[in-house]
């Protein structure tokens, strides 16, 4: 009964501009607010830029690994089982114990300085990876990625929720996925280059050191919103752990969206954090070139996907709330088949580049890059609706738990049983497919959001209603 008047007592200094001058809570006179949300449009730009920077380097820290698996493997005698189970198992370890009590204390207490600490604290363990010896320790330096990492996602996408007005809130969050993606494509890039030019040492040194510097301007900066403020009207009371999860998994759309996103991560992590060793050995590719060339076709085309997916989701949910469904499930099934093809089609097939394009020395470029920009454009559809949706039927005190939970759940299933699935799977094709062993294995992964636009297409009729009664809560 205590903790619940202090919880009344915290929503009150929280939500009362006049109780909040020092910390920035709300916005003051004369800054320009917008009737539909509680800062300048200007102000919230940075923030959203802000947001952006910091889902870059969350999944920069988090994937500069992938690009660095051959090095690493051949120093430390690893099978392709070990490094899968550092790249994916190792940070989901952690990260699935970690997540629901940080989103807790980021539903009551100051996102930002949460979500600071956290981009410092895994920005100091994927430098210090740089020191590891032997498999224990990589293990255990992913693991500490994983500590800081859960105070990343959840935090930030309840802090935008409260910044993004529900008109625009599947654009606005999509800046959460477009970062991401951002950020897988930069570490595979800075890890190859830096690897080729100073060793794979070095590669985590350069891809954690900046982070910490980042979380300071990021404290110093970014003001945090009061509960509720971009939704006037809404109840910011808050409620237990028990009650929060009991609203959550009886909530149909909720539901569904845990079990769609869980079967599209799978695959997105199970492809994407082998694409570029698949690279390597596949096209033959150094470290540096592997990197590049998996950022053109991959996570580029993945950032236009993302936000197109928000885009289309905004148009047509606004007057039919089955579309933040119907838009992941159309581009997962666009998907599918085109990236099956990428993988499959001959190594050796390729078509010769314009003489303007020549001239800069990409002669030819390989008929299978064409089709993973284009599936992957369409594969990645899903995840603006999905972060907004949940954003959307939670109520305002639990919306970081939401995140955090729908993220542990995707986590556990994408990204530690994805990679691990595809080591195991190339480990035991090797005798029979040799250097394409990798190849077959990507298969399993790449077919899985059929099932996930499924799940969609069966439980749309469900998202309006559930819209609808998180906006009367």
């Amino acid at each position: 009964m205590r903790r619940r008047r202090d919880e009344r007592a915290y929503d009150r200094r929280v939500t009362e501009p006049e109780s909040v001058p020092h910390d920035s809570e709300a916005p003051a006179p004369g800054d320009g607010a917008e009737p539909d949300g509680p800062f300048s449009r200007a102000y919230t730009n940075y923030v959203l830029v802000m947001v952006l920077l910091v889902m870059i380097f969350n999944n920069m820290d988090r994937t500069v690994l992938s690009i660095l698996v051959e090095p690493i493997k051949d120093e430390f005698d690893l099978t392709d089982t070990e490094m899968g189970a550092v790249m994916g198992l190792a940070f989901t370890l952690v990260y699935t114990f970690t997540a629901l009590p940080v989103a807790r204390l980021a539903d009551y207490r100051t996102r930002r300085s949460i979500v600071a600490v956290g981009l410092f604290v895994w920005s100091a363990f994927t430098a210090a990876t740089a020191a590891v010896q032997n498999f224990v320790q990589l293990f255990l330096m992913r693991m500490g990625v994983g500590i800081g990492e859960a105070a990343g996602t959840a935090p930030s996408v309840s802090l935008l929720s409260d910044y993004v007005p529900p008109s625009r809130r599947g654009r606005g969050v999509s800046v959460v996925s477009i970062g991401a993606v951002t950020g897988m494509g930069l570490g595979m890039i800075l890890g190859g280059t830096v690897n080729e030019l100073y060793g794979w040492r070095m590669a985590f040194v350069a891809a954690g050191v900046p982070g910490m510097f980042l979380a300071l301007v990021l404290r110093l900066t970014v003001r945090e919103p009061a509960r509720g403020a971009s939704e006037k009207g809404r109840s910011v009371e808050g409620e237990s752990v028990a009650e929060v999860v009991r609203y959550l998994l009886g909530n149909r759309t909720y539901l569904l969206i845990l079990t769609a996103n869980a079967f599209a991560l799978f695959a997105a992590m199970g492809r994407n954090l082998w694409e570029p060793t698949f690279l390597v050995r596949t096209y033959e590719m150094g470290t540096a070139s592997a990197g590049i060339w998996y950022f053109v076709t991959s996570p580029v085309p993945s950032i236009l996907g993302i936000y197109l997916g928000g885009f289309f989701a905004d148009r047509f949910g606004v007057r039919d709330g089955r579309w933040y469904f119907f838009v992941p499930a159309i581009g997962q099934v666009i998907s599918v088949p085109i990236l099956i093809a990428f993988l499959l089609w001959p190594a050796d097939d390729v078509f010769a580049m314009p003489a303007f394009v020549a001239a800069s020395g990409i002669e030819v470029v390989p008929v299978a890059f064409v089709l993973s920009f284009i599936g992957s454009v369409f594969g990645s559809f899903f995840t603006a609706p999905f972060i907004a949706t949940i954003q959307g039927v939670s109520k305002l005190r639990m919306r970081a738990m939401a995140a955090a939970l729908s993220t542990m759940v995707s986590s556990f299933v994408g990204l530690a049983a994805g990679p691990l699935l595809v080591g195991v799977l190339s480990d035991h094709f090797t005798a029979e497919y040799g250097a394409d062993a990798l190849r077959y294995s990507l298969l399993v992964p790449t077919a899985a959001p059929l099932l996930s636009a499924l799940v969609c297409v069966l439980g749309a009729s469900a998202v309006a209603a559930d819209l609808d009664r998180a906006k009367r809560s």
